[in-house]
This record gives C-alpha cells, sequence and structure tokens, in this order.
C-alpha cells in the first residue's frame, strides 16, 4: 500500500532525505506502518531495493524538552552503548521529523504466536538482551535526556499508574464512582514498595512484545523515550504479565530466575529484596497497563484494546497476593468488585 505524501504535513521532505541518505534518487515509495497507543506517525520509505522508516512526531512541548529530544538523546545514547536499536540516520526533533533504520515489520508478539513451541528459546534471548540494556545503558545516562520526569519515585508511582488505573480503568471504563481518598493508603504503600528514592540503574519502561522486534534473527528495541532512572525489575515485569503474549506461569518463573542468576551482580541487594521489587512494580504495572488500555480504548478510539482487558484483569489476582494476603486491603476489595463486574459484562 502506499500513500500520498501531501497527506502527511512534513513527509515530502523527509522523502527526499531518505532518498539522499539510500543514495537514491528515483523509484523511491511510501507505504504508512500504523502504530498502536502514540498519535506518532511511521511510514516505511522504499529507496529502490532498500527501506528507511519516516517518523513524524508533532512537538508537544514547544519551549522544554519534549517526547522527541529525549527519543532522539537516548536512542544515540543507546545506539552508542552497542544496544540493539534502530540508528536514526537524520533527526529535526524541533520538527518532530526523523528518519530511522528499519528494523522490520514483526512484532515480537507476532513472532512467538507463529512459534509457540519455541517461545522459551525465544524469550531466554529476549532476557539476555533485557540484561545487557540494564548493564550498558546508565553509563553516560543523564537526567537531562528524560522529557516526562526522571525518577520512578513513590510520587510517579502513584500519581502516573495507580491513579492512572483508578481515574481510567475504576472510574472511566468500569464507571465506578471510587474516589482518591479510598484507595490512598493502600497506593501510597504500594507506591513506596515500587518506587525508588534514588538508583544508579535505567530501565525502558514499556519493554513488552510490541516494542521488540525480530528481524534476520535479530532482536531490536523501539520506544525507548520514556526510559528514566528506577528499577530494572520494573522491565522484567512488563515483559512477563505482557498481555498481548501470554507467558505461562511456569515459564514466568524461569525467566525470572535466569534474568536474576545473569544479573545480580549489577543489583546491589539479595535475590529476597531484588523479589520483593520485583513483585510491587508486577502489580503497579498491571494497574498501569490497565489504565492504558481503557485510556486508549475510551479516550483515544482505539477500541482493539478491549481485547486484552480481560488477561489483565486476571493477572490482578495473582499479582496482588504476592504481594501479601491483607496488606491492601482496599486495593483487595475492589479487585474482587473489577471481577465481578467484567464477569457480568462477558
Amino acid at each position: 500500500m502506499t500513500c500520498n505524501s501531501h497527506s502527511y504535513p512534513g513527509l515530502d521532505g523527509l522523502v527526499e532525505i531518505a532518498g539522499t541518505i539510500a543514495g537514491v534518487s528515483q523509484n523511491v515509495r511510501i507505504a504508512p506502518l500504523y502504530g498502536d497507543g502514540s498519535d506518532r506517525k511511521f511510514f516505511r520509505i522504499f529507496c529502490g531495493s532498500s527501506s528507511l522508516i519516516g517518523l513524524i512526531s508533532p512537538r508537544a512541548q514547544k519551549d522544554s524538552l519534549d517526547e522527541n529530544d529525549s527519543y532522539l538523546l537516548i536512542g544515540n545514547h543507546l545506539h552508542s552503548k552497542g544496544l540493539p536499536v534502530p540508528r536514526i540516520l537524520y533527526a529535526d526533533a524541533g520538527e518532530g521529523r526523523f528518519i530511522l533504520e528499519d528494523a522490520g515489520d514483526r512484532h515480537l508478539q507476532d513472532y512467538v504466536l507463529l512459534r509457540p513451541d519455541n517461545m522459551e528459546s525465544v524469550y531466554g534471548h529476549v532476557v539476555k538482551m533485557l540484561g545487557s540494556l540494564h548493564a550498558r545503558a546508565p553509563e553516560g545516562f543523564r537526567p537531562e535526556f528524560c522529557f516526562d520526569s526522571s525518577l520512578y519515585d513513590p510520587s510517579f508511582v502513584y500519581e502516573r499508574e495507580l491513579e492512572y488505573f483508578r481515574k481510567s480503568f475504576v472510574n472511566g471504563f468500569l464507571r465506578f464512582e471510587t474516589a482518591s481518598d479510598e484507595l490512598r493508603p493502600d497506593f501510597e504503600a504500594l507506591a513506596e514498595a515500587a518506587g525508588v528514592h534514588a538508583s544508579p540503574f535505567v530501565f525502558h519502561r514499556d519493554f513488552q512484545s510490541r516494542n521488540i522486534m525480530v528481524r534476520s534473527g535479530r532482536l531490536w528495541l523501539l520506544d525507548f523515550q520514556g526510559m528514566r532512572f528506577g528499577p530494572p525489575a520494573y522491565d522484567l515485569a512488563s515483559l512477563l504479565i505482557d498481555p498481548y503474549v501470554r507467558i505461562p506461569l511456569r515459564l514466568q518463573d524461569k525467566l525470572v530466575s535466569m534474568y536474576w542468576t545473569s544479573a545480580r551482580w549489577r543489583q546491589g541487594f539479595s535475590k529476597r529484596n531484588f523479589v520483593e521489587k520485583f513483585n510491587a512494580v508486577k502489580l503497579a504495572r498491571n494497574l498501569q497497563v490497565l489504565g492504558a488500555f481503557a485510556f486508549l480504548a475510551i479516550t483515544k478510539g482505539k477500541k482493539r484494546f478491549l481485547d486484552y482487558v480481560p488477561f489483565a484483569v486476571e493477572q490482578l489476582v495473582p499479582n496482588l497476593s504476592k504481594m501479601g494476603q491483607g496488606r491492601f486491603p482496599r486495593l483487595e476489595r475492589l479487585v474482587s468488585n473489577i471481577l465481578r463486574s467484567v464477569k457480568r459484562e462477558a
């Protein structure tokens, strides 16, 4: 499928620049690529026998650090560390126009669903890549790279994950009328358990199968602009409870052990402390995902995300139980009500 570049402001210029980069002046055509939750527009630019990716990303912050700036800064940083991210071949962050190396069109989600018998082997490689990311990315990473706060601290967890879940999913999607004070004690305790007050580590924050590509037997990592300082366990949790790919619990446990065995010398704390942090961020991530799906479906009109809500809800009970029965009584009652509501709707 091709598209008319005149329909997308700024794309004509990108096509010309892509041709120059590829050394091709003729036979250049474009095709739109359909993203997930982002408002950014991606295009595959075919330059003779090769292809590049064009990205148009409207700037949200005119006079301060913007997502585009973080995309450029973090992308260049990760590439300089030898990590598997697409090279940024051209960037005009001010206008929100980029040309990227083409990482293909097969997400890890699609790759695994076509080869379910190879899931353990494939995810073993993904966990290895994650370990490399956590080992290499911190060196030289600076708070100034981050447009959306630089630390996953308790206040960020509270507002951007737990309250996001309450507002978007509980009240916005399920139409409950749950006030912030009803959950505040439990949310504050969970935010403290999940967040950090300082960290030498950085993490991706959306490390899941739709942000990992497979091309020519190689893994590529996308959407890294939200990277910040915080607990590496969050990325592992995001990968394992990813609603797009239902990883069996047995394999989840095996992958946690695999990650810990390869990364424990970098963590600086015991396996018990690691597991405690992992369980806390896993629950916080579970709630954030439900908030995101509700927001994308209701506010953005992207109804396809509703398909993944039931599985994300199913995970609430085991993830909550890992934190200890009775530790979050208000949240436990809410989850019971959510399960009843979802069953009635099914």
